[in-house]
């Protein structure tokens, strides 16, 4: 028999730079209304997840390109971006060496969240 403390190495820790009260809402995610749900079909869009995200986005203390990653998730779950989005989004990528989205692109998921999910984010 092995002996598991010996193989394995000590666990590693990672602080948080955030409130406990933060992490419980960033797991909990954001409570998307039961009457917005209705209105969308439920087999495509996985509302715990978006959830989440919407959560990670207002708590996480991320930086834009964290913020803007979340919203690009989010847009592309909610199929708004086009493939040529996605190009251009890959192209400022190699060309720059960091991910973003332009205003208009944050805007567009922004007003989505607002009029599909009554989630009020700010820009």
């Amino acid at each position: 028999m092995s002996d598991f403390t010996t193989s394995n190495p000590a666990p590693k820790i990672v602080h948080l730079d955030m409130l406990d009260t933060d992490y419980a809402k960033m797991s909990a995610g954001e409570a998307i209304p039961e009457d917005k749900k209705q209105r969308l079909a439920s087999e495509h869009y996985d509302f715990e997840q978006l959830g989440q995200k919407i959560a990670r986005y207002r708590y996480a203390d991320l930086d834009r390109q964290g913020r803007d990653d979340i919203l690009c998730s989010i847009g592309s779950t909610a199929e708004l971006f086009s493939l040529s989005d996605l190009e251009e989004f890959n192209h400022r990528l190699r060309y720059t060496g960091r991910f973003y989205l332009t205003q208009g692109e944050r805007q567009q998921v922004i007003n989505w969240l607002q009029d599909e999910l009554g989630v009020e984010l700010s820009a």
